[in-house]
């Protein structure tokens, strides 16, 4: 079942442009802050654009040097031709990198559709919660006009409860992985997260099923390996998680945008406004880096720590991701009081397998 995941993965470019040619839009998005229910609720399918793991070939000559290795990959990509099928592009604001990269594929690659949705930075006001929610409404009436799709308080309460499924099936996932002797992996486990990033919801949630059904009926490993956690940004290799555990560890949780981050809390399902209960849910996600309060981040963070029983942290770091390098002495010292070995990766666009797997034996090595 796990290939599945696998090859959702690799197959991701001829599986959207087959659900395209059956009629479905397909619009790619970049970050957790994009509220994906909407495009759901329009019919159209939102695939997440992802890093590949090889140096850029036409990014460069347009970006500065201080733009993240994730990033330039995406760019190189869509001036490549890779995501021409794409119906059009959406994003929610969290970082100024991510931004650019919108504005020059507008500029260098542009498709039928495209959109910038306005996302508060300071999430705990109540301004933002109203301000959101006319974002939002805004959003709706574009893309009703763009796609000529209706989009009804109906429609995104449906949305609302397949994306609340995904959520609950993918969080089982996680329940599991708290097992004394977990009996999937962190390489399976972020495989099946990934793959639901870039296939329909509907499809998601069945193989999910079945997936949870398949590891529960597998036995139980006689040995316990360390229990580490993932912590950064992006991560759109499983192979990287490969390598660590590899190492002789087992990676049980994550704290990463294309891990847990988004997974931890519901949509408000059964109010009058489906677009106020989603501005609810989005302003109270677990925050990134580039989100204001961030208390509630460190505190969540000790509580995987202290459920998931974690030996270490392998803090996975995008070079130049300026949000996370700014945060890291701050997490540091979150770790460090709680006496949690920690090892930082700095990931580019390519990596050295031999080197991540040396600096997880040193962690792994920390703990014993």
């Amino acid at each position: 079942m796990s290939n599945r995941f696998r090859d959702l993965l690799r197959e991701r470019h001829p599986n959207a442009q087959r659900w395209k040619a059956e009629g479905r839009g397909i619009v790619g998005t970049f970050c957790i802050y994009t509220p994906e229910e909407v495009l759901y609720a329009a019919g159209l399918i939102p695939v997440r654009v992802m890093g590949i793991n090889e140096p850029p070939s036409r990014s460069d000559t347009h970006l500065q040097p201080f733009y993240c290795p994730l990033s330039r990959s995406c760019l190189d990509q869509a001036l490549r031709g890779d995501y021409a099928y794409l119906d059009g592009l959406v994003t929610a604001y969290s970082c100024d990198t991510y931004r650019g990269i919108f504005q020059l594929w507008q500029r260098h690659a542009p498709l039928p559709y495209s959109y910038l949705l306005g996302m508060p930075s300071r999430v705990d006001l109540p301004e933002a919660h109203v301000l959101l929610v006319e974002e939002m409404a805004e959003w709706v009436t574009s893309l009703e006009r763009a796609f000529q799709r209706p989009i009804s308080p109906e429609s995104l309460r449906q949305a609302i409860r397949t994306y609340n499924t995904n959520r609950a099936l993918s969080r089982e996932l996680y329940r599991l992985r708290q097992e004394e002797a977990p009996r999937l992996t962190g390489t399976e486990a972020l495989e099946a997260i990934l793959a639901g990033m870039v296939c329909p919801k509907e499809q998601h949630n069945a193989l999910l099923e079945l997936f949870l059904r398949e590891v529960s009926d597998r036995l139980r490993p006689s040995s316990q390996l360390p229990r580490l956690m993932l912590v950064g940004s992006e991560l759109d290799n499983p192979e990287i998680v490969g390598l660590i555990e590899a190492a002789g560890a087992m990676v049980v949780a994550d704290d990463l945008c294309t891990g847990s981050r988004a997974l931890w809390n519901d949509c408000p399902e059964g109010e009058a406004d489906p677009l106020s209960s989603l501005a609810s849910r989005y302003l109270n996600l677990i925050p990134c880096p580039t989100k204001y309060p961030i208390e509630g981040r460190y505190q969540h963070l000790l509580r995987l720590i202290e459920q998931f029983r974690v030996q270490g942290v392998v803090i996975l770091q995008q070079m130049f991701c300026h949000p996370h390098e700014l945060e890291y002495p701050y997490l540091q010292k979150v770790l460090r009081e709680r006496q949690v070995p920690f090892v930082c990766i700095e990931l580019d666009a390519t990596y050295s397998a031999e080197e991540i797997q040396t600096q997880a034996e040193e962690l792994i090595e920390r703990i014993d």
